[in-house]
């Protein structure tokens, strides 16, 4: 918002300068009229507003703030991502107990709530709540952080009934009823995971703070 206020400073400022030199030509060549001397105007020409407004390249200064906005942007969701990792390697081996938001137990939806709401990511308490904010990501577009939802039932209706947070290189994090515990696992060795994973969904950069039941 700053920048904004900043360009449109700089344009007011450009327009209050024509206006006055035009005003000021318009004097002079009224005096000149009346009393038969010729002043020299201010500007002969309006070569130089121009070349004023030229020199400042707006196209180059929104470019150049864009570039440095996304390099901040980036690597704080660097930052965010790993903070994610590591807190959520921090419960790994604790308990799964249905119903438990921790921190000495968990089930799945009330793991990622707390990894998520750690780092100031307010989430749904339930998995198929979880499932529905952030934006949309497949399979083959995971990145460390998002979450990733399956259906592990035998039906396998595509009903959102498992939720955990994905790393790197295939794994995920998960508090996991079959194991009773915090876990990691690997998709392309536990190939049900893979199977049965219905979509992710990715908050770091998504910009709003979810907090319902």
């Amino acid at each position: 918002m700053n920048i904004f206020k900043k360009v449109l400073s700089i344009i007011v400022i450009l327009q209050l300068l024509a206006v006055l030199v035009i005003v000021t030509n318009l004097s002079l060549n009224k005096i000149n009229t009346i009393t038969d001397v010729t002043l020299t105007p201010i500007v002969k020409d309006k070569s130089m507003i121009k070349r004023v407004v030229s020199s400042f390249n707006l196209k180059q200064y929104r470019e150049n703030r864009y570039r440095e906005l996304s390099w901040i942007v980036n690597h704080s969701n660097i930052l965010l991502t790993k903070n994610i990792e590591i807190k959520a390697k921090k419960f790994l081996g604790r308990p799964y107990v249905w119903g438990a938001t921790g921190p000495n137990c968990f089930d799945c939806s009330g793991f990622t709530q707390k990894v998520y709401k750690s780092i100031g990511i307010n989430l749904p308490r339930i998995s198929r709540s979880q499932a529905k904010v952030g934006r949309l990501v497949r399979f083959n577009e995971l990145q460390k952080g998002d979450m990733v939802f399956f259906d592990t039932s035998r039906a396998n209706r595509g009903r959102v009934n498992h939720v955990g947070i994905y790393l790197e290189d295939g794994k995920f994090i998960h508090a996991s009823s079959g194991k009773r515990k915090v876990v990691i696992t690997s998709f392309n060795k536990k190939i049900f995971y893979k199977k049965h994973f219905l979509w992710g969904r990715r908050v770091i950069n998504s910009g709003t703070n979810y907090s319902f039941n």
